[in-house]
């Protein structure tokens, strides 16, 4: 595997390890096994012996490397922790195979004639293998975890930030002039005509603001959190445009504790009504249901000439929180006749 491919893996690049690695282990062989020799054997022997102790490792540490990377790519991370410890012992068996391979057949290749400098015993050679299996790999664990650890803190600061990006563009857009303009229009309204649903949509208003402040300060809620929410926000549009928005809500109840981004669909579909003419020969229908893994969005296209459109600005801060904590994507399907966004059903 190449490390290229490695990197991405493992989180840093691990070619000065490997190098590194090799060069010592063969040094540190060669010292267990033959003390001294350096300052007594003739120099090319010692080369010719040295030689042959790397190009074990050499193999050895590709092959165990090889077959780390693929375990890593399956499961990588501190949350796969404990099954990565109870199958990398297995790697063991490839390990001492080769290993004896090695002793019976290439070894006496690079015999020399120093009798007070013997070959150990095959035992003490396959634990001192062991040995430097489990310190090599432990290193690789080492890094691939202080990595993930660092990368993890990076990840929590620029979720934060993006947390209080999310706050001001709530309040800009969501909780914005525009908004509460028209809500302010329909109350004073109703007030002239119906002082009990004035009072009624009075408390659905505070609510619905109240919940936006509330739901900034997470970076995930329950599908049932969000769509308690909807209800009440839905409410409101509905007494703004009467029968010329209709909603219609499928989300099934084995996905109602599942995580989305807070105020996401209250986004989606401000954007609809800001992006849509809604009007009572071209009413605008909204539909949230489930989708597989996702919870969808669609509304029917019907869209008006808007010069400051800031559609953009809501769905790509979707984007960016669903990007920093999943690596599940936002789906956007753009019709002839409807669009559509799916929101990724998460799990914490």
């Amino acid at each position: 595997m190449s490390f290229r491919n490695a990197k991405s893996i493992l989180g840093f690049n691990d070619h000065l390890y490997v190098g590194t690695g090799i060069f010592l282990n063969t040094h540190a062989v060669m010292t267990i096994y033959y003390t001294g020799a350096i300052l007594d054997v003739v120099f090319i022997d010692y080369l010719i012996k040295w030689f042959g102790e790397f190009l074990i490792i050499l193999i050895l540490w590709l092959v165990i490397r090889t077959l780390y990377l693929k375990l890593l790519a399956q499961y990588n991370g501190i949350k796969h922790l404990q099954k990565r410890l109870v199958i990398i012992p297995l790697f063991l068996i490839p390990y001492l195979v080769l290993s004896i391979a090695y002793l019976h057949f290439v070894q006496p290749f690079f015999d020399w004639q120093y009798p007070e400098y013997p070959e150990p015993i095959y035992a003490v050679q396959l634990l001192t293998g062991i040995f430097i299996f489990v310190v090599d790999v432990s290193f690789y664990e080492v890094l691939h975890l202080f990595v993930e650890l660092k990368n993890n803190k990076i990840n929590k600061e620029k979720n934060e930030k993006e947390r209080v990006t999310s706050q001001l563009i709530n309040l800009e857009n969501q909780v914005s002039p525009h908004f509460l303009f028209n809500s302010l229009n329909t109350l004073i309204h109703l007030i002239d005509t119906d002082k009990e649903r004035s009072k009624a949509f009075v408390h659905k208003l505070a609510n619905v603001y109240k919940t936006t402040l509330r739901a900034s300060e997470h970076n995930l809620v329950s599908v049932q959190e969000e769509l308690d929410y909807i209800y009440a926000y839905t409410e409101l549009l509905k007494e703004r445009f009467g029968e010329n928005i209709n909603f219609e809500i499928k989300v099934h109840k084995s996905v109602k504790a599942k995580k989305v981004i807070p105020l996401s669909l209250q986004l989606i579909i401000e954007n609809a009504v800001n992006q849509n003419v809604i009007t009572r020969k071209k009413p605008l229908l909204v539909t949230i249901r489930t989708d597989s893994n996702y919870l969808m969005v669609k509304n029917n296209l019907q869209k008006k000439h808007i010069e400051n459109s800031n559609l953009d600005v809501g769905i790509q801060n979707i984007r960016r929180r669903y990007a920093l904590l999943s690596t599940k994507q936002v789906v956007i399907e753009n019709g002839l006749e409807d669009f559509r966004i799916k929101l990724p059903l998460l799990d914490n």
